[in-house]
């Protein structure tokens, strides 16, 4: 893995590794340019888009049905029995842990909003239709997060972007609305982001999580774990720090300090464009 610093040298103007992290990275892969692997716990949001999906199917047909008949439907059954809505088995199963309700008001002045509350758990997810927005209600905000693990190597074929970070870390929580926004952007289009903790454990991070609304993952690990991925990627000392690999799981940036749009839109187009760049590469 000799050349990786000296591309990264040659291709980045913001790479800022010393001779010592480079020679570290360089002595954990066989692969001149692959990032090394790890495997480590991870928290993210559950998107729900089989019911969201389902929902927007509802009001797609319930339009049609505003069309044919100058009111809207009040009920599901209504858009089943004029043949705009067909049940699917995959429906049928989603039906039975899904109450549906639909308040599209005839009235031009009153919100048009599809409600699904879950029949298993307490959460009610709600589709404001003028807005295009949906909005989760529960009272416990961990029924909005899952957890497992993951392993760098299987997302090889996505664009993975690598940030290190805490929670302690001020110009890391700043980065956290630009981040949401290049998930939201980017990630249906192939591109994965991986907040690495540092040092936080998992209750910590979920009421993080939670407090700030984070939609990309964040990843995590025992201290022994966490400093030997720390040490593989050259020395992790100061954060937030982050790494842009491309779809074959090389590095292809090194981004060291924040990546805040506001206060350097220069370091953020360079994130940007090399994302769409290698999003485009085989």
């Amino acid at each position: 893995m000799k050349i990786i610093l000296n591309y990264l040298i040659i291709i980045s103007f913001l790479l800022s590794l010393t001779d010592e992290q480079k020679s570290r990275i360089n002595q954990k892969t066989n692969d001149d340019l692959s990032a090394p692997n790890f495997t480590l716990n991870v928290i993210e949001s559950r998107n729900f888009d089989d019911i969201k999906s389902h929902i927007k199917d509802i009001y797609d047909a319930s339009k049609i049905f505003h069309q044919q008949n100058k009111i809207w439907p009040s009920k599901i059954q209504q858009l089943i029995d004029k043949e705009l809505l067909t049940i699917s088995k995959t429906d049928s199963v989603l039906l039975s842990e899904w109450e549906l309700i639909l308040e599209l008001s005839n009235s031009e002045n009153k919100d048009k909003i599809i409600i699904a509350n879950s029949l298993n758990e307490s959460i009610k997810v709600t589709y404001n239709t003028v807005d295009d927005y949906f909005s989760f209600i529960t009272p416990d905000e961990n029924n909005l997060t899952m957890e497992s693990s993951i392993t760098l190597d299987s997302l090889k074929g996505k664009v993975v972007l690598i940030n290190f970070w805490a929670t302690w870390c001020g110009p890391c929580r700043m980065e956290i609305p630009d981040f949401n926004e290049l998930y939201r952007d980017y990630n249906k289009k192939g591109l994965e982001v991986l907040a690495i903790s540092i040092d936080d454990g998992r209750d910590a991070l979920l009421n993080f999580k939670n407090a700030y609304n984070i939609f990309y993952p964040i990843l995590y690990g025992n201290r022994s774990e966490m400093s030997k991925i720390q040490m593989e990627y050259g020395g992790i000392y100061s954060i937030p720090i982050t790494f842009l690999l491309n779809k074959k799981g090389e590095v292809i940036r090194v981004y060291p300090g924040a990546i805040i749009k506001q206060f350097d839109p220069g370091m953020y187009t360079d994130l940007v464009m090399n994302i769409e760049n290698a999003l485009l590469s085989k």
